[in-house]
């Protein structure tokens, strides 16, 4: 009895203090305000949680969140983890990165709770970094009756928690029985990671107890329920983030959380207005998810004249006439979820040209209804000012949204939205050619096109297409190396497109070499390099490598002595089973080429994410050289090779199937 006692005692002497707080000196029986209480409970707090500032962060972002936060006085600031860029074991880069943080942070008016991300800790210098800084990687406090507990996701092999943290929570959980409520902040949604990570036993340790969790690393917000209790995935505040829409979970926020008597309350402040809670849960993903695949638009400027031009639009609208229920991974999914569906089906869409010095669009804005499964195509004719070249001309800039209206009163569309650049200039046009460029004794190439009612004409002798040129109407047939170019004709305006190009060679399968399988032995030989690779593959002839051997895995990280500015290079021999036009590919973060006889066959350099190129060759049957570079720039390591083609399926192809000579 007297655990319940004192609460509502001290509630009774809030509400006298608040009422004696408020003085008035109208006597009149009526008054100008409601009734209610001062909403003022003593048990009631604020505080403001910031997510992923990193992995691709924009400048100024975290520092505006800091400066908007002083605005709005939370009584303390909470962090799910990614803070500086990190992935290095450079103490300099770490120092540079640290300091920039805290002049960033030192903005801030209020108590800030730091968390680690995998940008803040992945490897033993970083973490040494960490608690040198913190004195500890995850930890816990008690403020108002309400248990905070701060974990690091990145304590263990990959995303989990080590024992260590696991049975310091469960100690504190049962420490800590008798508060209010327990509110739970990690870096990963690690409860949408593999099973084994832990996290099932801090779930059952809570039991009937009432929590709630928050988590980033995503850079999309999603709410989703398990075991009755809502656990939050935050967006960013100013992580790499393509901003579209709260409605797919893409926005830049902090999260405002209001601990009441009943629990916590949140809405989210994007820092240019406030976002409710639910604007992306498990009822709402699949009408977001119907949206985002359901869009796609397309644009070309065809030129007629000197000073004519007509832009076409094409917006099309993939949905059928069914309901769309179905979500993805591209939202987690929760234990509760369930299916959402589109009632109304059309699209809309909504554009507004930009001034600009040098085309003007016969009309300035456009509205239009796309209903399901269907597509619209509109041309708009623009007059071309002036008598600079079309290259210097700026592109004509449309402002455009597209989205589902709501059946519901008083509910937001499902939108996106964005700036679309039309550029005077097309060339290559957008058309598809068959991709595969090379064959041995006939070929037939197909073109297509997301337009509709626009000609087709190409030429074969590598001139430039004109109204005079043939008209493609089927695939084109051919025996010897052939140059198609192709260019889009309005056949009512005489407007015409720039030109589309693609090589297509006959050749000879290369010759399989010569060596006896006793010679060779499993895996690649492996150079092993460091030094400032930035952005390309180094000249290998001009550097001296670190280390060599054999290397049986392609991933970088098996071989690797430093985090980033490393490159490596794999030689050695594939075996392919019989003659034909094999399409090789690479995915790496970043660069790597590809070389078979010593033949580049896929580019994939530069400095970039994990991405996929590909390149043709014609092989005979058996043994041939292949060759391998690549290099890390910073974040992300990631190599693959595979191939397709005569009659195989695409695969992975791991360095251990691949052989070196003895």
């Amino acid at each position: 009895m007297k655990r319940f006692f004192i609460p509502l005692f001290l509630f009774c002497c809030n509400f006298m203090a608040a009422q004696e707080d408020f003085q008035y000196k109208l006597s009149t029986d009526s008054l100008p305000w409601t009734d209610r209480p001062f909403d003022n409970a003593p048990e009631q707090f604020q505080f403001a949680v910031v997510s992923d500032r990193t992995g691709g962060h924009r400048a100024g972002v975290f520092g505006d969140a800091m400066q908007k936060l002083n605005l709005l006085h939370p009584e303390f600031v909470m962090s799910v983890g990614d803070l500086v860029e990190g992935y290095t074991k450079d103490t300099t880069i770490l120092n540079s990165q640290w300091s920039e943080f805290d002049s960033i942070l030192s903005r801030l008016n209020m108590r800030f709770f730091a968390l680690p991300g995998n940008h803040d800790i992945s490897n033993d210098v970083m973490r040494d970094r960490w608690l040198s800084r913190y004195g500890a990687s995850y930890y816990h406090f008690r403020y108002k009756d309400v248990l905070f507990l701060a974990f690091d996701s990145n304590d263990g092999d990959g995303v989990m928690f080590s024992r260590d943290q696991l049975d310091y929570f469960k100690h504190v959980i049962a420490e800590e029985e008798g508060v209010r409520w327990t509110l739970i902040f990690m870096h990963h949604p690690i409860w949408n990671y593999r099973e084994f990570n832990g996290f099932d036993e801090i779930e059952a340790a809570l039991k009937d107890r009432p929590y709630t969790v928050f988590a980033g690393h995503t850079h999309r917000y999603f709410k989703s329920q398990r075991h009755g209790r809502n656990y939050y995935v935050l967006s960013t505040t100013g992580g790499g983030s393509k901003l579209r829409s709260p409605r797919v979970g893409e926005f830049d926020h902090v999260t405002w959380v209001t601990m009441t008597p009943q629990g916590p309350e949140l809405v989210h402040l994007q820092l240019s207005g406030i976002i409710d809670e639910d604007v992306l849960n498990e009822q709402t993903a699949p009408i977001a998810l119907a949206l985002h695949n359901a869009t796609q638009i397309e644009q070309m400027m065809l030129r007629k004249s000197p000073a004519e031009g007509i832009v076409y639009l094409r917006i099309a609208n993939t949905l059928d006439g069914e309901a769309t229920k179905e979500s993805s991974g591209l939202f987690y999914r929760g234990e509760d979820s369930s299916s959402g569906a589109v009632q109304n089906k059309t699209l809309r869409f909504e554009g507004r040209f930009y001034h600009n010095h040098h085309l003007s669009p016969e009309q300035d804005g456009l509205s239009l209804q796309i209903p399901p499964d269907s597509t619209v195509q509109i041309a708009i004719p623009v007059r071309i000012e002036g008598a600079v070249s079309l290259k210097d001309i700026d592109p004509l800039e449309l402002d455009w949204t597209l989205g589902f209206e709501s059946d519901e009163p008083f509910t937001p569309a499902f939108e996106l939205s964005g700036i679309l650049d039309i550029r005077p200039e097309n060339e290559p046009a957008q058309l598809s050619l068959t991709p595969m460029d090379v064959f041995l004794e006939t070929h037939e190439v197909e073109l297509s096109s997301p337009f509709e009612k626009l000609q087709i004409r190409y030429t074969l002798d590598g001139s430039k297409p004109d109204a005079d040129s043939p008209l493609y109407t089927a695939p084109i047939r051919m025996q010897e190396t052939t140059t198609i170019k192709a260019c889009y004709f309005d056949a009512e305006g005489g407007a015409r497109s720039g030109v589309a190009a693609r090589e297509y060679r006959k050749v000879v399968p290369e010759p399989a070499v010569k060596i006896k399988k006793r010679a060779l032995a499993p895996g690649l030989r492996y150079a092993y390099y460091e030094g400032d690779f930035t952005a390309k593959l180094p000249d290998f002839n001009t550097l001296q490598p670190k280390r060599t051997g054999i290397a049986l895995y392609s991933h970088p990280d098996s071989l690797e002595r430093r985090m980033d500015h490393f490159a490596l290079s794999f030689e050695g021999y594939i075996e392919v089973p019989q003659d034909g036009i094999y399409t090789f590919y690479t995915r790496s973060d970043d660069g790597s080429q590809l070389f078979v006889h010593d033949k580049l066959v896929v580019d994939n350099n530069g400095s970039h994410s994990a991405q996929v190129r590909r390149g043709n060759i014609a092989l005979q049957k058996g043994l041939h050289p292949i060759r391998v570079a690549y290099f890390e720039d910073f974040l992300g390591e990631t190599l693959e090779i595979g191939f397709e083609g005569a009659g195989l399926d695409r695969r992975r192809v791991p360095f251990a199937t691949l052989f070196h000579e003895k």
